[in-house]
């Protein structure tokens, strides 16, 4: 991915790595398609015509796509061995919901107006 298309800026992506906790770049790689495949995730989970670009300004949708992140970075390659703790779902489908009944409203808004 050229640094041009990147979804985060330096900064976010700066926040989300203090966040989950990662002082070293050589999985930088991989934190970067982790965040692209939570984005659209997220994006698609709150409506199929929207990209993650269209949200990743609001605050929520952010945290949301952190705490995404974060789980998949320190879960992946463990099995069914491990006791893990659903992902953090309140806060991630709290964000969905919100942003998608946001959608609704406004397009409820255009159409009658």
């Amino acid at each position: 991915m050229s640094d041009d298309t990147k979804l985060l800026t330096d900064q976010q992506f700066k926040t989300l790595k203090l966040y989950c906790k990662i002082d070293q770049d050589f999985d930088d790689d991989v934190l970067n398609e982790l965040i692209e495949s939570a984005a659209s995730e997220i994006s698609h989970a709150i409506s199929a015509t929207k990209k993650p670009s269209d949200y990743i300004s609001d605050h929520r949708f952010f945290v949301a796509l952190m705490k995404y992140v974060e789980e998949d970075y320190y879960y992946r390659g463990n099995g069914s061995e491990v006791m893990r703790f659903p992902l953090q779902n309140t806060t991630i489908n709290n964000v969905i919901h919100q942003l998608r009944s946001e959608e609704v409203d406004s397009d409820e808004t255009n159409t009658h107006d």
